[in-house]
């Protein structure tokens, strides 16, 4: 008798679901994969502005190796399915006293361009710097990014084999602001660098100097892909589908089916069930605590909630033509007070008054090109309240508007804007139930927060967790990260006797 392959259920098609089911199906398990909305992507959605449509999600793609070693162990190669194109221009910086500043992927152009702004002895300092976040990536890529969540049993053996000074490199005792103060002296540069604790969704006052590592990993690539973001959730829907993943969209999960303290499966909210020997739930985990997929599983999570939260955003979809700064793919407009922007943030929940704001314009690369019209999507930082719908009155969504279009002009930028499409934390809030717009998880705001993330183990058999609010954290990557982390400790709870992969090693990330 030939026994059948293990069926395994994911949660939830963002990019951590799709990762997990793709390792699963590669190594031979039947999968299914369910998802709530019309189309795959979680975060990375689409808008339709005025006849185009504008990636309204994550915009910026790094560690592309994540993506090569999840394809190669099928036998595939990314570019079978997506088109990536390396940008030389990492993103273009603005401040309202007239200073410009480009980072490129070329680390002596960056310092070239520093040089030119802040003077030479401040780019001898960015030559420092980016020293101190390589040794920062070279300590915690192994025993963090790749491995399951780290406790403090796992530190003390990290500590015992590269040695005590190990630890110190990630420099977790101080804030990245504090850090940045002793790394710069140009106040522009520590800004900068400082906007990449919102990339975790935290504040530089109180994110961990560890963050200085996205500096580097940014350093090592950042890709634009071609067709939008959404290409990318589309090109992975593609390969899952050619290994053999049942995809159902339109298919809310009401509830994880639980007996004998074992996942069993999951009931539809059409009343559906669907038997599995294991589920993985690729949801934001205060979904999980608040019991939106069944009391059964509420126990696994816990809710995150208030200042506890990571941050929201407001963002601005539109289609656009721009006047006075020649903007490039990615572009950042600083404000003037940064401390003031984050006390705002934190302190009186509500978005500054004057933000910094991001600007991808969508279909322009690294030279500035001038067009008629384009596709566009701002963001700005805002606290993560959108389950308090009276925080979000029209007054304030159009006061936020105006602060953006003034923090713009005070950078030189200006916009003529045909159409567009706000949405708050409100709306973030109602497409990731449970997390009040959070776009990030828990916060990251403690020097071992990361030790503190939900690991992709629960307390019930067979069921795990994937996505941005598990180890190891939000972003794109990331969350592709954590769906690989759930299939192994799938794969090491239920081996497969189905057929294994023609490249790597099952129950593991290969290494690049």
């Amino acid at each position: 008798m030939v026994r059948s392959a293990p069926r395994a259920i994911v949660i939830g098609a963002g990019v951590g679901g799709l990762a997990c089911a793709i390792d699963l199906a590669g190594s031979g398990y039947a999968v299914t994969l369910l998802e709530r909305a019309p189309q795959v992507g979680g975060k990375i959605r689409t808008v339709g502005v005025g006849g185009l449509r504008v990636d309204a999600g994550p915009t910026v793609l790094t560690m592309r190796w994540v993506f090569d070693e999840l394809f190669a162990a099928a036998g595939r190669c990314v570019e079978d399915y997506v088109r990536l194109e390396r940008a030389q221009v990492l993103a273009r910086h603005a401040w309202p006293d007239g200073g410009r500043l480009d980072l490129f992927a070329d680390q002596k152009r960056s310092a070239e361009a520093i040089s030119a702004l802040c003077g030479r002895q401040e780019a001898e300092r960015y030559r420092s710097f980016c020293t101190v976040a390589r040794r920062i990536f070279e300590t915690v890529e192994g025993p963090f990014l790749r491995s399951q969540r780290p406790g403090f049993g796992s530190l003390l053996q990290h500590a015992a084999r590269m040695g005590l000074p190990a630890l110190s490199r990630i420099d977790a005792r101080r804030t990245m602001a504090r850090a940045l103060e002793g790394a710069f002296r140009d106040r522009r540069l520590r800004q900068l660098f400082a906007r990449y604790a919102t990339y975790c969704g935290s504040s530089p006052f109180d994110a961990p100097a560890t963050l200085n590592v996205i500096a580097h990993v940014e350093s090592l690539g950042v890709h634009r892909v071609a067709g939008g973001m959404s290409a990318l959730g589309n090109g992975l829907e593609r390969f899952a589908r050619d290994l053999g993943v049942e995809v159902r969209c339109d298919a809310d999960v009401a509830e994880v089916l639980v007996r004998a303290g074992r996942a069993v499966g999951v009931e539809l909210r059409t009343g559906e069930r669907i038997e599995a020997d294991a589920v993985v739930a690729n949801t934001d985990v205060s979904a999980l605590g608040s019991g939106l997929l069944g009391g059964a599983v509420a126990r696994v999570a816990k809710v995150t909630g208030g200042r506890s939260r990571s941050l929201s955003a407001v963002t601005w979809a539109l289609a656009a033509r721009a006047r006075g700064l020649p903007l490039l793919h990615h572009n950042v407009l600083f404000s003037d007070d940064y401390a003031a922007e984050f006390a705002s943030l934190a302190v009186d929940r509500r978005v500054p008054a004057a933000p910094t704001v991001y600007v991808c314009a969508q279909d322009r690369g690294d030279e500035p090109v001038d067009r008629p019209e384009e596709r566009m999507l701002i963001v700005v930082n805002a606290p993560a309240t959108g389950d308090d719908p009276s925080a979000w009155s029209s007054e304030e969504r159009e006061r936020c508007e105006t602060e953006m279009l003034s923090a713009m002009a005070r950078c030189g930028l200006e916009l003529s804007s045909r159409a567009s499409v706000q949405t708050t934390p409100v709306e973030f809030h109602r497409m990731f139930p449970g997390t009040g717009g959070a776009l990030y998880g828990p916060i990251a705001n403690s020097p071992f927060s990361a030790l503190s993330r939900q690991g992709s183990r629960t307390r019930i058999a067979r069921l795990y967790l994937a996505g941005g609010s598990v180890h190891p954290g939000p972003g794109v990557p990331m969350a592709a990260l954590s769906g690989c982390l759930a299939a192994q400790s799938l794969k090491e709870d239920l081996p497969s006797i189905g057929r294994s992969r023609p490249v790597g090693t099952s129950g593991s990330i290969s290494t690049a």
